[in-house]
């Protein structure tokens, strides 16, 4: 409850909570004091709060620089799980590729003089039979290029008499680049005993009444822009060229 005084000086009535004479300015040394209180009470508990605010903004400092440094450690240990990972599956295709490629030259040395003599004997179920063993191998055997026209003039020129489906193969033969092509990887007897077995098939083909000039324009004609014909569509064209 607040309890009214009489100030000293002057005489003027006010409350006992002041710290002066609200008329004349005379210190009130009890109210003086209670105000005094009010304000160091009033800067303890600010300095407090700044405490407080200063221990939450620093704790939170602390948990995010934890924060970063877990981040960081997960990151680094997954970086190098990753790598560790690309370095095995590295070091495996490259054991893997070694090895490999050390078997292709064992199984090279092995058979490379097998091919030369099937070469020259015209031996062509051989070296198909070391062909399935070892494509990469004999692909980039020096004579396969010669072995795959030899071997599809050898199936042409035993023929009896041409179907439909051995017409389209002798186009294949003649003209086909992807054949054709072939004739750039020959040596020059090679090339040489390409023609004369490509000439022997056109004066087969010839007597069978089918001109080579003729063939040439169905395959011209009818040839897709890869090089293929299909069969219905040079059927009839083949029928007319036999008929004269």
């Amino acid at each position: 409850m607040i309890k009214m005084m009489i100030c000293k000086n002057c005489g003027g009535e006010f409350p006992d909570t002041l710290a002066k004479c609200p008329y004349c300015g005379t210190m009130n040394k009890k109210g003086a004091y209670r105000d005094f209180r009010r304000k160091v009470s009033a800067v303890i508990d600010r300095l407090l709060n700044l405490k407080e605010e200063s221990y939450n903004s620093v704790s939170r400092m602390i948990f995010l620089s934890i924060l970063r440094s877990l981040i960081l450690i997960a990151v680094c240990i997954l970086l190098a799980f990753v790598a560790s990972r690309f370095y095995n599956v590295n070091y495996y295709n490259d054991a893997r590729y070694d090895r490999e490629r050390l078997e292709d030259i064992e199984w090279e040395n092995e058979n490379i003089q097998k091919l030369n003599e099937a070469y020259e004997k015209h031996d062509y179920e051989t070296i198909r039979k070391l062909y399935y063993e070892n494509s990469s191998i004999v692909s980039h055997w020096e004579h396969y290029a010669s072995f795959s026209l030899l071997e599809e003039y050898d199936k042409l020129i035993s023929k009896d008499s041409f179907s439909k489906y051995d017409m389209a193969n002798v186009m294949y033969f003649l003209y086909y680049p992807g054949y054709y092509g072939r004739t750039e990887a020959l040596s020059e007897d090679e090339l040489e005993e390409y023609m004369e077995n490509r000439n022997k098939l056109i004066e087969k083909l010839e007597k069978e009444g089918y001109p080579e000039e003729k063939l040439h324009e169905i395959y011209e004609k009818y040839a897709d822009s890869y090089g293929y014909v299909s069969l219905s569509d040079i059927e009839d064209a083949l029928q007319e060229v036999k008929n004269g």
